[in-house]
């Protein structure tokens, strides 16, 4: 088991990419620590992780409020005296076009999708990877943290900063031997991307088509990158940005993926 014992917080926790995550790394030995908005969500991860005989905390929580994650982060320090791995998944969405989207839709995906992350990642830096000279951060960006795609700015811009942020705090926190990396997942059967299937199918059927592999991924498929960046497989990647996108940022001509007959 690559992550017997060591202590794991997955924030967004409680569907698509960051259950799957925090699920293996239950089924890898470690002590996981699940957070999410709303405790109804945050028991049925927890609920689902022990019944497949992991070891799980939960709490509850909104990654963009400071304060709330201070307490987290504390809280897990007196539970388990330390924080071997954060995996900061949490995310939003606001579609829409970028001339009528309301200021607070801009703010809400920025804070959630960029400040939360920093927030988390600052928290647990300064209480137990610096102090202690060990840890291993993994970011979940997306492909939209490297092109743009439409009617998504705020998700777009977040994501870049995501990106830029892996990057900054990989120079900052090397020498503190934490490991700072990210990955950038494609178009995945996320509670995101659930989402914005009910609302628009035809272009995802269009989207999905595209896929140089020809399929979207399952949230499983990004949890074992990221379980491989965090593992001591990876001991030497640092401020790595990613792709898992089945070859979309490749094809980033326009074109349509060839198909065999």
């Amino acid at each position: 088991m690559r992550f017997k014992d060591q202590v794991v917080v997955v924030t967004g926790a409680a569907g698509g990419i960051g259950l799957a995550t925090a699920r293996a790394f239950a089924q890898e030995g470690a002590q996981v620590v699940v957070t999410d908005l709303t405790p109804a969500s945050v028991a049925a991860a927890v609920s689902d992780i022990e019944a497949q005989g992991g070891r799980v905390m939960g709490l509850t929580g909104d990654v963009s409020n400071p304060q709330q994650v201070t307490e987290h982060a504390d809280a897990v320090m007196q539970a388990f005296g330390r924080i071997d791995v954060l995996v900061n998944n949490a995310g939003i969405m606001r579609r829409g076009a970028p001339e009528q989207l309301a200021i607070e839709a801009w703010r809400q995906v920025m804070s959630v999708n960029l400040d939360g992350t920093f927030y988390w990642a600052q928290a647990v830096a300064s209480r137990s990877m610096i102090p202690r000279r060990a840890g291993v951060i993994v970011n979940v960006a997306s492909m939209a943290g490297l092109v743009g795609i439409p009617n998504a700015a705020p998700y777009v811009a977040s994501k870049h900063g995501v990106v830029g942020l892996t990057k900054a705090l990989a120079v900052d926190w090397g020498q503190y031997n934490i490991r700072v990396n990210a990955v950038c997942p494609g178009m995945t059967w996320s509670n995101l991307s659930k989402a914005d299937l009910a609302k628009n199918p035809d272009m995802f059927v269009e989207r999905e088509r595209r896929i140089p592999l020809g399929h979207a991924a399952e949230p499983v498929e990004q949890a074992h990158a990221i379980l491989f960046l965090a593992s001591a497989e990876a001991a030497y990647v640092h401020g790595l940005i990613m792709n898992i996108d089945g070859g979309q940022v490749a094809l980033s001509s326009g074109h349509t993926a060839p198909r065999a007959p």
